[in-house]
């Protein structure tokens, strides 16, 4: 293969073109965010495939015989869609989708409109590749969304199965994550690119690109989306509640009380002192339930219960756990074995102050305080002495948030309407 050719393919795709040359189809595409991904690519000759696949480990399968009759343009175009297949990660998106040997060509033309929506501003779209008008589809979709609209519709004669599909069916197992009988294996000694690697790819590709399209002012919906999920990850809410709890539970119960019910051992090397010795308590933790009609009492379940699982796994007994209902007045003050056990009475007005009150004068202190509101209440000036102070905000994405006061700690607990009910 004439890799001095590959080469100038991909310093036209990543080069800007001349500033006295007209842009046309053989202009260069002035892509430098590719470079991190082109550069990573593999190439493998190989005659079973009708022009240019991948596999998940980034090795390009090349038609040796279309290669040398191609044009660099035409050869750009295929090299950017295959990139974009591996960029995408759908390969592991078709695994999430239970795609197999049925529904891998409805996958690969899902995963194909998305990326002809990102090539097609740059006139780097393959002609062979749908598009959402020509198949009468919205267009600006993520490739699940096309993916359940196409495998609605009858499915070509197969056997089924999640075995190997032929070397010329899609763009490779890069693509939809079935293994092909041409591909090498993982441990191949040709060189692979490891997920490791992979992840960092696409991190640099995300953050070049984001930059690269915001001076240009078009935005492919696929393609921010893709960048929106790495370069700015969303992480489950539920996992952070539970990890601020943790964390909250570790420092107040990090925090040593002397005692003389238990002397030091150093008092036997000072005759006629006894000195105190330490203990650490087990943490007292208070939680605020705002009843207010304005809170959504499936989310307020299912926060409920993540903060149940942290105080069972570590070990908080129920006698040390306080739970106050509140909307415009303190209904109930009960001591509980599980939150999600709490009476909550309540679906008037909402001010979180009267809880916090009641915290303030509760004896003994609580060490962790837990409030979970919609946060649409007045808050305190400053927060119970010696506490740690724990806003779970509950809500729902797209939707403005109230702020909260610096000294609380603050998890959005966020929801989609359909998860709701």
């Amino acid at each position: 293969m004439d890799h001095t050719k590959l080469a100038a393919v991909k310093l036209w795709l990543i080069s800007p073109p001349p500033a006295d040359a007209t842009t046309g189809a053989d202009a260069p595409r002035d892509l430098p965010y590719l470079s991190h991904a082109l550069f990573a690519l593999i190439p493998v000759t190989d005659d079973q495939v009708e022009r240019l696949t991948c596999d998940e480990w980034w090795r390009m399968y090349i038609n040796e015989e279309w290669f040398d009759a191609a044009s660099v343009p035409e050869i750009g175009a295929e090299l950017a869609h295959i990139t974009w297949h591996l960029l995408a990660e759908h390969a592991g998106r078709a695994r999430d989708q239970d795609v197999d040997r049925s529904t891998a060509s409805a996958w690969g033309i899902a995963a194909d409109i998305t990326i002809s929506d990102t090539l097609l501003p740059d006139q780097l779209k393959p002609p062979r590749l749908p598009a959402a008008v020509s198949m009468n589809l919205p267009g600006s979709r993520s490739a699940e969304e096309y993916f359940a609209l196409l495998s609605r519709l009858p499915a070509a004669p197969s056997d089924g199965g999640s075995g190997t599909v032929g070397p010329r069916d899609g763009c490779g197992s890069g693509a939809d994550g079935l293994r092909r009988c041409n591909e090498y294996g993982p441990d191949a000694d040709i060189g692979a690119v490891s997920k490791h690697g992979a992840t960092e790819i696409r991190r640099k590709v995300a953050i070049e690109y984001e930059r690269h399209v915001s001076g240009r002012g078009t935005h492919p919906g696929d393609a921010l989306r893709w960048v929106k999920r790495i370069a700015n990850p969303e992480i489950p809410w539920e996992s952070m509640l539970s990890a601020t709890v943790r964390r909250a539970l570790g420092w107040a119960g990090g925090r040593g009380e002397y005692t003389y019910t238990k002397p030091s051992r150093r008092t036997s090397v000072l005759r006629g002192v006894v000195l105190p010795g330490q203990h650490r308590p087990v943490p007292r933790v208070s939680i605020i339930v705002d009843t207010s009609a304005s809170v959504d009492d499936n989310l307020l379940a299912r926060a409920l219960a993540e903060v149940d699982g942290v105080l069972m796994a570590l070990g908080v007994p129920g006698a040390h756990t306080t739970i106050y209902s509140v909307d415009a007045a303190v209904h109930t003050v009960q001591k509980v074995r599980r939150a999600r056990e709490a009476k909550l009475v309540g679906a008037g007005g909402t001010d979180m102050r009267l809880g916090f009150q009641g915290v303030r004068d509760e004896r003994p202190r609580a060490d962790v305080v837990i409030c979970f509101t919609d946060g649409d209440t007045p808050w305190p000036s400053s927060p119970p002495p010696g506490t740690v102070v724990i806003a779970a905000i509950l809500g729902r994405p797209g939707f403005q948030l109230p702020p909260t006061p610096r000294w609380a700690l603050r998890v959005e607990c966020l929801v989609c309407d359909q998860w709701a009910r």
